[in-house]
C-alpha cells in the first residue's frame, strides 16, 4: 500500500494512486503532523501538544478515536500505533513537503536539477488549511525560510546560465512577500537589470529603501552601489548589450564588434523619418554602409519606440517568391503566408528591417504595402540601391564619406588601420597620406575597410601607392569609381590559397562559423579556418556576434556576388558534396541537443544556419536518394514543429516520404511523429488519426523499439478521445511492455510518459495521470528535455481543473508557461495561458480569467495557436463561466486588457497569479 500526501496548498491525499477524501480538520491535522516525519514514531503527548492549544480532559480519548476512524477507513495499513506512539508508514518522496525539504537541503552535485524540481513542488502556502493547529505555524515558517534560501541559490545558478528573465519572474512574488529582504531584492534587481528592465530594477530598490526606512532602518551601501551601477549602465551589472535599448526584443540584428563612425546626420534623418513615416528606405551604392547604418539606427532605438525588431537579409532571396517566406522565417510566423506574418507583427510597436532589397524590389514593395496596411504599429526600414517608389515612403540618401563627411572617412580608415596594424599612433604626415587614400577610394566605407586591412603587410606609403596605381590597367587613372573595382583590387592582392578559400566561402548561403569552414572548405596544405581569419583581417569577411553571443562570419552581398562570378572554386561539385555531408551531420547533432540542457544553443545554431540548411536540403532532394533525404528531414522535423515552421516543414516531409526508394522506418517515423503534432496544433484531428495510423504501420519495421512504444501510446490517446477505453488500455499495456523489455532513450521515455498522462486524463483517471505527468516532468528536467516538461505541466493543470481544484492547477500551469517562454515555444505558452484563464474562471477570479483568455486569443493568432481549434468546447465552457459572472463592460475591458499585453507583460501578469 502506498500513500501520497500533498500539503502545499490545499490538503490532498491518495492511497494506491486513488484520491481519498479525509473529512474533518483534526484527522487531516493528524495525518499532516505524522507526514512531516514519515516512518518516525510520534508519542501521544507530542501529538496532543501539536494539535491542541488547550487540550480538554478527554483529549487522549479523542485522539485515539480520530486515529481509530482513520485506520478503519483507507489508512489501516499505513497508520500504526503502540507503546512508542503513532507513525505514518510512507515513502518520504511521496510527501511533497518532506520531498521538498530533502531536495533543498541535499548537498549533492546536481543542485540545479534538485532546486528546479523543488520549485515545481511549491504549489501554494504550506499547510494552508491547518494553520490553527500549533505545529503548523512553525513547520510552515521553516519551509518558507527554506524556500527563500532555495530561491536565492537557484536564482544565482540561473543568472550564471544567462537565464535573467526567468530569475526575475521567479523572484517577483517572493520579493512582494519579503520587501525588506536585502539579499532577495539585490538578486531580483540584478536579474531585472540584466533582462533589460532597468526601470523596474530601480523601482524595486526604491521600494526596498522605502520599506526599510518605514521600519526605522537604513538601506545598505550595497543597495546604493547597485543602484548607482544600474543608473550608470555599468556593463558588469546590466550586461554587454546596447546601452540605450535593453528592453527591445531583437531578432537577426547582430551586435557589431567594430566601432561605428560618423553618420550623425543620417541617424538623425532616420529618427525623424521614422517619426513621420512608417516606411523609410536607405538608398545608396554598394559598399556605402547602408546595412551597418540600419543596424546602428535600430540598436539606438529605445523601448519607447519599439517593442520588437527583426532584420531580414533579402540578399539570399533572389527569387521574388521567397521574400514573404524569408520574412516569415525570421519573425517566427507559423506559415509562409501574409496572414500568418501579419498576425505576428500586429498589435505591437515593431520595426522590420529589410536589408538588400534591390534584388527583389517589386516583391518587396508588394509585401511592404500589404504588411503596412494590415499592421498598424509596424514600421519598416529598407536598405536598397533604389527606392521602392511607394506612397508615403521616406527616402534617405546614404552618400560616400566625401566633402563635408571626409573627416569621417579619415576617422573610419584610421580606426580600421589601427585594428589591422596594431598601432594607434599616426603622425600628421600619416594622416595626410591616409586622406589621399580616402579620396582615391571615393570615401566608400567598404573600400576604406578593404584598404586599411592591407596594413598588416603593407606600410601606409606602400598602400597609398598601390591604391593610386591599382587600376591603371583599366584606364581609370587609379580611381575607384565602383565597389567592383575595390573588391577586385583586394582580391588581386590575395595569395592563391586565400583566394581559393574566399572562393569556397562565397558559396555558403548564409553566415558560417569555424566548424562549418573546417567541415566544408579544403585548400591543399592549409588550414581553411586560418585562411578565413586572414580574410577577415583584410575585411573581405565580416565577423558578427549573434544575440546569443556566438561569433560567425559573413560576406557582404557585394563581395559574395563578385567572388562567385569572378572566382569560382577549383571543384564546385566536390564543395557541394562536402557542404551536404557537413550540414546533414550538423543538423543531426543539433537535433540531438534539442533534447538536452543545451537546447537553447542548439535552436540558435539551427536558426543561424537556416539558409545553408535549405541549400543542403535542396541538394539532397536533387540527388534522388530517399534514404539521405529522410535522414535530413527526420533530423529537422521536430525542430520545424517546435519553431512553428509547419507549412514548409510538412511539405518537405511529405515530399521526402513520397520519393521512390526503400523506406527508412526510423527516419520516416520521426518525420511522421512531427506531422502528427503539427496537425494537432492545427486542430486537424482527422489528419492526426491518419498520421498516427501511418506512423504505426511504418513503426513495424523500425529498429528503435521506442518508436513502437510511442506509437502505441499515440494510438491509445486517439482511442481515449474517440471513446474506446478498452482499446486504449490494450495499447497502453503494449507501450509499457515495450518500455520494460528494451533499453529506450530517456528522452523518448519522458515524451511517452507525458502523452500517457494526457491519455489517462482523457480516460478520467486523474491520480494515474498526475503520477505519469510527474514522472515525465522529473525525467525531462533531469535531461534538460523541455518538451515533456511543458507537456506535463499542461496535463497536470488540466487534470486538477477536471477535479475542480484550480488553486492546485495554477502553479503547474505557471511553470509550463515559463518553460515555454524559456524555450521560445510561444504556441505552448499561449496554450498554458488559455488553461490558466480557465483555472481563474473556476477559482472565481473573473477579471484575471478575462485578461488571460483575451491574451490567449490575441497573441495566439500571432503564433499559430487557436484557442477555438484546440479543445474549443473546453475553453468555451470556461469563457462562458467568466462572462456570465461579469457585467458585459467588465468582461470586454478584461479581454481588451489581455489583448493589449506583450509577451513579457503577459509573463509578468502570469507570475503575479497566486
Amino acid at each position: 500500500m502506498t500513500v501520497r500526501l500533498v500539503l502545499f496548498g490545499s490538503f490532498q491525499a491518495a492511497v494506491d494512486g486513488h484520491p481519498v477524501t479525509v473529512r474533518g480538520d483534526i484527522p487531516r491535522a493528524v495525518l499532516a503532523r505524522l507526514a512531516l516525519a514519515p516512518g518516525d514514531y510520534v508519542t501521544a503527548d507530542e501529538l496532543i501538544a501539536d494539535l491542541w492549544d488547550e487540550p480538554p480532559s478527554t483529549v487522549l480519548s479523542s485522539l485515539r478515536a480520530h486515529i481509530s476512524r482513520l485506520r478503519a477507513q483507507e489508512w489501516g495499513d499505513v497508520l500504526s500505533g503502540g507503546r512508542l506512539g503513532y507513525r505514518l508508514d510512507a515513502d518520504p518522496s511521496d510527501i511533497d513537503v518532506v520531498h521538498y525539504r530533502r531536495l533543498v537541503t541535499d548537498a549533492g552535485a546536481a543542485r540545479y536539477d534538485a532546486l528546479t524540481e523543488a520549485e515545481r513542488l511549491w504549489r501554494g502556502e504550506p499547510l494552508a488549511g491547518l494553520r490553527d493547529f500549533p505545529f503548523a505555524g512553525p513547520a510552515a515558517a521553516s519551509l518558507v525560510e527554506l524556500r527563500r534560501a532555495a530561491a536565492i541559490e537557484l536564482g544565482a545558478l540561473r543568472l550564471g546560465r544567462g537565464e535573467h528573465a526567468v530569475v526575475a519572474l521567479g523572484l517577483a512574488d517572493l520579493v512582494a512577500l519579503h520587501p525588506r529582504d536585502e539579499e532577495l531584492v539585490r538578486l531580483y534587481a540584478g536579474a531585472l537589470a540584466r533582462s533589460g528592465r532597468t526601470g523596474e530594477a530601480l523601482d524595486a530598490m526604491d521600494a526596498y529603501r522605502s520599506a526599510v526606512e518605514a521600519a526605522g532602518g537604513d538601506a545598505s551601501d550595497a543597495i546604493a552601489a547597485l543602484r548607482g551601477a544600474i543608473v550608470r549602465q555599468d556593463p558588469s551589472v546590466v550586461g554587454s548589450n546596447d546601452d540605450d535599448a535593453r528592453s527591445v526584443q531583437r531578432t537577426g540584428i547582430p551586435v557589431p564588434i567594430t566601432r561605428f563612425v560618423g553618420r550623425a546626420r543620417e541617424l538623425e534623418l532616420i529618427e525623424r523619418g521614422r517619426a513621420e513615416s512608417r516606411l523609410v528606405t536607405l538608398v545608396g551604392p554598394a559598399g556605402v554602409g547602408k546595412t551597418r547604418l540600419a543596424i546602428e539606427a535600430a540598436r539606438r532605438t529605445t523601448s519607447a519606440v519599439d517593442d520588437e525588431q527583426w532584420l531580414v537579409d533579402l540578399a539570399l532571396s533572389r527569387d521574388a517568391g521567397r521574400v514573404l517566406a524569408a520574412v516569415a522565417d525570421v519573425v517566427g510566423a507559423p506559415e509562409h503566408s501574409l496572414g500568418a506574418v501579419s498576425d505576428v507583427l500586429s498589435g505591437r510597436r515593431a520595426l522590420l528591417v529589410l536589408d538588400n532589397a534591390e534584388h527583389v524590389l517589386g516583391a518587396v514593395a508588394r509585401v511592404v504595402s500589404d504588411l503596412l496596411a494590415r499592421c498598424e504599429g509596424l514600421s519598416i526600414l529598407v536598405t536598397s540601391r533604389e527606392g521602392l517608389r511607394m506612397a508615403g515612403e521616406r527616402i534617405i540618401q546614404v552618400e560616400p564619406l566625401t566633402g563635408a563627411s571626409a573627416p569621417d572617412a579619415l576617422q573610419l580608415f584610421l580606426q580600421r588601420a589601427a585594428d589591422s596594424a596594431g598601432s594607434t599612433v599616426f603622425t600628421e604626415h600619416d594622416e595626410k597620406v591616409a586622406a589621399r587614400v580616402c579620396a582615391a577610394l571615393d570615401g566608400l566605407p567598404l573600400a576604406l575597410e578593404l584598404a586599411a586591412a592591407r596594413l598588416d603587410v603593407l606600410s601606409l606609403e606602400e598602400l597609398s601607392e598601390s591604391v593610386l596605381a591599382g587600376h591603371a590597367l583599366e584606364g581609370r587613372a587609379g580611381r575607384h569609381d565602383s565597389i567592383e573595382e575595390s573588391i577586385e583590387w583586394s582580391t588581386a592582392l590575395l595569395p592563391a590559397p586565400e583566394l581559393e578559400a574566399l572562393a569556397q566561402l562565397a558559396q555558403f548561403a548564409g553566415t558560417f562559423g569555424h566548424a562549418a569552414i573546417a567541415g566544408v572548405c579544403r585548400v591543399e596544405g592549409y588550414d581553411s579556418r586560418e585562411l578565413a581569419v586572414a580574410l577577415a583581417r583584410k575585411s573581405l569577411l565580416t565577423m558578427i556576434v549573434t544575440e546569443q553571443g556566438s561569433r560567425r562570419f559573413r560576406l557582404l552581398e557585394s563581395v559574395r556576388a563578385h567572388v562567385r562570378a569572378a572566382h569560382p572554386p577549383a571543384d564546385l561539385d566536390a564543395w557541394r558534396q562536402r557542404h551536404l555531408d557537413y550540414t546533414l551531420q550538423f543538423a543531426e547533432e543539433q537535433a540531438a541537443r534539442l533534447r538536452t540542457l543545451e537546447a537553447k544553443d542548439a535552436r540558435a545554431r539551427l536558426g543561424a544556419a537556416r539558409h545553408d540548411i535549405d541549400r543542403a536540403l535542396d541538394n539532397a532532394f536533387a540527388t534522388g536518394d530517399r534514404a539521405l533525404v529522410m535522414r535530413f528531414v527526420g533530423a529537422l522535423s521536430w525542430y520545424w514543429y517546435e519553431r512553428g515552421f509547419k507549412t514548409d516543414g510538412r511539405a518537405r516531409i511529405e515530399r521526402g516520404l513520397a520519393m521512390a526508394g526503400e523506406p527508412t522506418p526510423d527516419d520516416d517515423c520521426w518525420a511522421l511523429r512531427a506531422i502528427a503534432f503539427m496537425s494537432s496544433t492545427d486542430a486537424d484531428w482527422l489528419e492526426v488519426v491518419r498520421t498516427v495510423a501511418r506512423y504505426n504501420r511504418t513503426a513495424e519495421g523500425a529498429r528503435e523499439p521506442g518508436i513502437r512504444m510511442f506509437g502505441a501510446t499515440m494510438g491509445a490517446y486517439i482511442a481515449a478521445l474517440t471513446g474506446e477505453p478498452e482499446r486504449a488500455d490494450e495499447l497502453l499495456a503494449e507501450a509499457t511492455r515495450v518500455r520494460e523489455e528494451h533499453d529506450i532513450p530517456g528522452w523518448l521515455v519522458a515524451d511517452d510518459l507525458m502523452l500517457r498522462g494526457d491519455t489517462l486524463r482523457a480516460l478520467r483517471r486523474p491520480s494515474q495521470a498526475l503520477d505519469a505527468s510527474a514522472e515525465a516532468y522529473r525525467r525531462g528536467t533531469e535531461l534538460g528535455h523541455m518538451f515533456p516538461v511543458k507537456g506535463a505541466c499542461y496535463v497536470t493543470g488540466k487534470t486538477f481543473l477536471d477535479l475542480h481544484k484550480p488553486k492546485d492547477a495554477m502553479p503547474a500551469l505557471r511553470t509550463g508557461a515559463l518553460r515555454s517562454f524559456e524555450t521560445e515555444d510561444l504556441p505552448s505558452l499561449m496554450s498554458a495561458v488559455a488553461v490558466l484563464g480557465a483555472a481563474c474562471a473556476q477559482d472565481e477570479r473573473m477579471h484575471s480569467a478575462a485578461v488571460l483568455l483575451g491574451a490567449a486569443e490575441a497573441l495566439g493568432d500571432r503564433y499559430g495557436y487557436s484557442i477555438e481549434g484546440t479543445d474549443g468546447g473546453y475553453h468555451k465552457r470556461h469563457r462562458d463561466l467568466a462572462r456570465a459572472a461579469m457585467t458585459p463592460d467588465d468582461w470586454e475591458r478584461g479581454r481588451a486588457e489581455g489583448a493589449a499585453l506583450t509577451v513579457p507583460d503577459l509573463l509578468r501578469f502570469v507570475a503575479q497569479l497566486g
